[in-house]
């Protein structure tokens, strides 16, 4: 099963006048940015897709939101942080070794101009993200004709991995099937991720303001396919999107976790969906989010006694569907979220005593940094 990683990342200021501090559309140039980060692996893979403008070009680039001239031409990105991707991997330990790898070589181009990496669910400092200027009409219009702008007052300020997978073998109505699965079942999968417990600087009374929000505007689950599969399959979906390449076709997008720390929660996330598509005994499917179940679970977490069942449910006929097909290691890497659910905390508890300590709002460094100190997290 063919897996890729996408990463999102606060930037943050290493060392001068205020270390520790975000930097982002409120205080850091585009035009500066973007020239030290320039230098990047990935530029000529043909297994990634890019975009017009050519930012998302490598294995790195700049995430944001993209605004323009009313002429249409490319004003500037409102820069919210930098995203990681790796080229495909054939499985997912592969995909999150490539993660790690190409992160240690970001940080070093980042630490030239100190600068580093810090992991949370949610801008916990800026109260809001507002269009200024407003959007004017040519903005406007490209907005209506492309939905992948809604919801960027909340996409701005929010962190989290997009996990990729492919499933050889089905055809686009199994793979429509399996997308619906995931669909269905993202409330319960997501608290194991949790890590957004702050709104403006101060604690928000829940674990995940990026999840509370983001169900409002954006999909958990997208499908790629080829324009003849998206005819073939002969209804329309909202979970499925025109593939850009080939090799995005029958591509799924899993975009509804925090932005966690540490591999091995990140790895094991991927092992639950994997184990979670496997599972014979979850007839659950759905094409439009629950609104409430992600906004009962974003506020409670796994101290709400629905949450933690509905979580280890999955859990444990994701576990039960690796065994089963031969996966012991994939199985035993659950491990760190059966020890979250034993203790009722999603990594939110951790980020908010860190932030009693120390007064930290998001955890400093990349993945490698929070290997370190993953008993802290799980």
């Amino acid at each position: 099963m063919p897996w890729g990683i996408e990463f999102e990342y606060l930037l943050v200021d290493r060392d001068g006048p205020e270390p520790g501090r975000i930097r982002d559309f409120s205080n850091l140039d585009y035009a500066w940015i973007s020239r030290i980060l320039e230098q990047k692996p990935g530029r000529d893979d043909p297994s990634l897709a890019t975009g017009d403008l050519g930012i998302k070009a490598g294995y790195w680039y700049l995430e944001g939101d993209e605004r323009f001239h009313p002429d249409g031409r490319f004003r500037t990105l409102e820069v919210k942080g930098v995203e990681i991707r790796t080229p495909p991997a054939a499985d997912i330990p592969g995909a999150v070794a490539r993660l790690l790898e190409i992160e240690a070589r970001l940080e070093q181009v980042l630490e030239e101009a100190g600068l580093g990496l810090g992991i949370a669910g949610f801008n916990p400092v800026r109260p809001a993200y507002a269009f200024t200027p407003p959007l004017n009409p040519w903005e406007q219009a490209l907005r209506q004709r492309h939905r992948s702008y809604d919801g960027a007052q909340v996409s701005t300020l929010s962190y989290g991995p997009d996990i990729n997978l492919s499933l050889p073998g089905q055809d686009p109505r199994q793979n429509l099937d399996a997308a619906r699965k995931l669909n269905y079942y993202a409330p319960w999968l997501v608290p194991f991720s949790f890590s957004s417990p702050f709104q403006a600087g101060q604690p928000w009374p829940g674990c995940s303001r990026r999840t509370y929000l983001r169900c409002q505007w954006r999909p958990a689950v997208k499908l790629f396919l080829a324009d003849a599969e998206l005819a073939a399959l002969g209804e329309s979906s909202s979970l499925t999107a025109p593939a850009r390449i080939p090799g995005e076709q029958g591509r799924i997008e899993f975009k509804a976790f925090d932005a966690m720390p540490g591999s091995p929660l990140l790895a094991a996330c991927c092992h639950l969906l994997e184990g979670v598509l496997l599972a014979p005994d979850l007839p659950g499917r759905s094409e439009t989010p629950d609104l409430a179940r992600y906004q009962q679970a974003a506020l409670q977490g796994f101290a709400d006694p629905a949450v933690a069942a509905g979580a280890r449910e999955l859990l444990q006929k994701a576990a039960a569907a690796l065994l089963a097909r031969d996966q012991p290691e994939g199985a035993a890497a659950l491990a760190p979220l059966a020890r979250l659910l034993e203790q009722g905390r999603c990594p939110s508890d951790a980020l908010l005593e860190r932030w009693r300590h120390t007064g930290l709002m998001y955890n400093p460094g990349g993945h490698r940094r929070a290997d370190q100190e993953i008993p802290c997290h799980v």
